[in-house]
């Protein structure tokens, strides 16, 4: 019996050496990645940010995090995806925070209004930018600077409908898809079942911003057209030297405004985020170190996006309140 009980208690000293044995032999490279996951996961000078890919794109995150890293020695792990799917890696806990461009779903993941634990806690509207329209230079939709978007988005129809536009969607869940979406449907136009198998009309990429792009500037009989944020076409334009700026906001109109939101994930529904660290990130966006960081990164010269923590309300529709500038002043002192 004594024998016995010393193995018990060799096992329940040592449980966590023997979990990791027991991964190593039955799960292979997988059991190693969790493993290396499980070590890390308290270690709080690294934090895992998921984030559209027009942001990762527009290069803005390879200028704002050295910086960060600088300050706190804090290191920033980047999952680049879609908003939909930067939401899922935040509501089963696998990022510390995401920052993501789709404000209604923004307002899900910390609604708490069913009384369940809401997926992420004060969010802060960190920056915008603004969606535009692009497409080859013969523009073959006849696209006028100063058109309404409704007058755009009926043009586009007639062009695909005759077949002498092609329109490329992402496709895949993300903030840029779903303002598109929400565009088609302002003329009463549901893409999937208007065009439904007629990629030669309507091409959905399922992939991201970057891609997309590259699909549209290859369109083989330069008809092309697709929704872009202006950060990132503003990476890529010398690029697709073909491609030109077909349709913009229009003075009067805030329907292609584009803002951003940072939400740490809630540490009541799952405990070993970093939620400290996350914290000082937060603090660091939103500081007036950090806005003035976002607002001095530019690309040839033009600005790719708009610092806006504390303002929104005064420069398009995306609600701020005082309790949310109140819960961030106290974080922003560190980079004061």
């Amino acid at each position: 019996m004594s024998k016995r009980r010393t193995i018990k208690t060799i096992i329940s000293e040592h449980k966590i050496v023997f979990l990791i044995i027991f991964l190593l032999i039955i799960g292979g490279s997988f059991g190693t990645f969790f493993i290396f996951d499980l070590l890390s996961a308290r270690n709080p000078t690294r934090i895992t940010l998921a984030t559209t890919t027009s942001t990762y794109d527009s290069g803005l995150l390879d200028y704002l995090l050295p910086e960060f890293t600088r300050k706190t020695g804090i290191e920033v792990s980047v999952l680049s995806v879609g908003t939909g799917q930067a939401l899922v890696y935040g509501e089963s806990g696998d990022v510390d925070v995401i920052l993501v461009h789709s404000r209604s779903r923004e307002d899900t993941f910390v609604n708490d209004s069913d009384g369940q634990t809401p997926y992420g806690i004060h969010r802060a509207c960190v920056m915008y930018n603004d969606f535009i329209i692009v497409g080859h230079e013969n523009n073959p939709a006849e696209l006028l600077p100063n058109d309404t978007i409704t007058i755009i988005m009926t043009k586009l129809k007639e062009g695909i409908d005759a077949g002498n536009s092609t329109f490329y969607s992402r496709g895949d869940g993300s903030g840029t898809y779903s303002k598109e979406l929400s565009l088609w449907a302002n003329i009463s136009v549901i893409p999937d079942a208007d065009w439904f198998a007629q990629p030669d009309k309507y091409t959905e990429t399922g992939q991201g911003m970057a891609t997309t792009l590259q699909m549209t500037f290859q369109d083989a009989n330069n008809q092309g057209y697709t929704l872009i944020d202006r950060g990132t076409w503003l990476s890529f334009n010398n690029t697709y030297t073909i491609l030109k700026i077909l349709a913009e906001s229009v003075v009067g109109e805030d329907n292609l405004l584009n803002p951003y939101g940072v939400i740490p994930v809630n540490p009541d529904l799952h405990s070993h985020v970093k939620y400290s660290s996350v914290l000082r990130f937060v603090g660091f966006l939103t500081s007036n170190y950090g806005q003035n960081l976002i607002n001095s990164y530019t690309k040839n010269g033009e600005k790719l996006f708009h610092a806006a923590f504390g303002m929104c309300n005064t420069t398009h529709y995306c609600p701020t309140t005082e309790e949310e500038v109140y819960f961030w002043a106290g974080f922003q002192q560190e980079f004061a």
